[in-house]
């Protein structure tokens, strides 16, 4: 008979085998790649404004040049740690009937879409409630009154880059490290391990405190139906279509403008 280990230290195993993460290591995980990438864009604001970029590139630089790597070392330390390639290491890989994603994916994207907009109903009276001390430019790191401060090629870089890194690549990493590796390794918190790794994801996006709640309704459910269908490309499809449309849309208001 299977038996499911009572230590919940960082080698405890759940009744699948996977090596279960202490709450320490839980926190440290989620938070501390999200802590180093807004020191980074704090300090890569002043450099992109020095050479004529919007504040968005410092975000998007710090993105590429930090968050990606923090990430994928620690996993790769996982890895290592765990005797397991890379592979291995993404736990939830369940294929997806194509039927059940048909409806799936437009769903959670319209739960998103939902979650978000009616935390809009609040978010502006929050920022001033509580982040008004904070510089515009990381409040708003694309600000439409000062396109015109910044050349149309440095838009058409920065756009670039802000859909290839925003839309695709951040996403995607996102979705690996914490649907793909983090969230199996909590399932010994068991029906709460989705709500857990939901909060700890929108606490880690210390850049804009102020989403941390929209961001537990919108993605919340994709983290469930991850979770529920154990299959990592499911939140990966969700999470790049949701910032690729906000990309777009971003970008529409932008060239109208330059």
């Amino acid at each position: 008979m299977t038996t499911t280990t009572a230590t919940f230290g960082p080698t405890a195993r759940t009744e699948t085998g996977l090596r279960q993460l202490s709450g320490r290591a839980l926190l440290v995980q989620h938070l501390v790649p999200g802590a180093l990438m807004t020191v980074a864009f704090v300090a890569f604001a002043p450099l992109a404004e020095a050479v004529g970029f919007p504040p968005i590139a410092a975000l998007l630089a710090a993105i590429a040049l930090v968050l990606v790597p923090v990430e994928l070392g620690i996993m790769a330390w996982a890895s290592r740690r765990e005797g397991a390639g890379f592979g291995g290491l993404i736990a939830y890989r369940r294929p997806l009937p194509l039927r059940r994603a048909a409806w799936l994916v437009p769903a959670l994207i319209l739960l998103a879409f939902l979650g978000f907009g009616l935390h809009q109903a609040i978010e502006p009276a929050l920022i001033q409630s509580w982040f008004a001390w904070l510089p515009d430019w990381y409040v708003s790191p694309i600000q439409l009154d000062r396109i015109g401060d910044h050349s149309a090629t440095a838009w058409a870089m920065t756009l670039a880059a802000y859909l290839i890194l925003n839309g695709l690549i951040g996403p995607i990493m996102e979705e690996l490290y914490f649907r793909g590796y983090l969230l199996p390794r909590m399932d010994r918190l068991g029906r709460w391990a989705p709500l857990v790794n939901v909060t700890l994801f929108s606490l880690y996006h210390f850049w804009s405190p102020w989403q941390v709640m929209a961001r537990v309704l919108a993605i919340g459910p994709t983290v469930y139906a991850v979770r529920w269908t154990r299959n990592v490309y499911l939140g990966m499809v969700v999470h790049c279509t949701l910032n690729t449309i906000g990309v777009l849309l971003v970008a529409g208001l932008i060239v109208g403008r330059i």
